[in-house]
């Protein structure tokens, strides 16, 4: 008995470091990114980019690629539009967000959820801002962790060189306008590696 009791206590423990210590890698089929752009005032649509990869490091050091060539408006030529002169993804192909993940999601027990305001760094079109995000993360019973937007993070065009593009496809598209701010929202899902 005194021999079983040890070996379950040292199985529960290695179970733990290898939490602790894994190296967390985003399951891309299952996670998802979009946005809701406005146009002509009152018309406003849900766009998506489909190719993201991201991981965070057993200390926290969470990293983010999104793939702006995987734009999905839904309009084939509105996405090579976008692609072309919005996001010139021939020279800047990617947006990247970087951030330190706090100890409390770090340390999150499985089947246990928590709420969190994160300082993250998003870098588009080359130009680098500090952001909010607030996120609701949980922690599955099978090991994975979903991390889930509880507040849409509002993007400025201004903030990121972004109105000239916008100005451009609003020509082209025979707009009124487009709105320069976009609410963004997100789902994520991570598993241990």
């Amino acid at each position: 008995m005194r021999s079983f009791l040890l070996s379950t206590i040292l199985i529960s423990f290695s179970l733990c470091c290898f939490s602790a210590n894994a190296h967390w890698m985003l399951v891309e089929g299952k996670s998802s990114l979009s946005f809701v752009s406005t146009k002509n005032q009152n018309i406003s649509e849900i766009q998506q980019f489909k190719k993201l990869t991201a991981e965070f490091s057993p200390e926290g050091k969470l990293q983010v690629e999104i793939d702006l060539a995987s734009i999905d408006s839904g309009i084939e030529i509105r996405d090579s539009r976008m692609r072309e002169k919005l996001f010139l993804v021939d020279k800047l192909p990617s947006a990247k967000l970087t951030a330190q993940l706090p100890d409390s999601v770090l340390s999150l027990a499985k089947g246990s959820s928590i709420f969190v305001t994160i300082p993250a760094e998003l870098s588009l079109m080359g130009i680098a801002k500090t952001i909010q995000v607030t996120v609701q993360v949980t922690r599955k019973a099978d090991n994975g962790i979903v991390a889930t937007s509880t507040r849409p993070i509002l993007i400025s065009a201004d903030d990121f060189g972004l109105t000239s593009g916008i100005e451009i496809l609003q020509k082209l598209a025979g707009l009124d306008g487009i709105g320069l701010t976009v609410p963004v929202n997100f789902n994520l899902v991570f598993v241990a590696h």
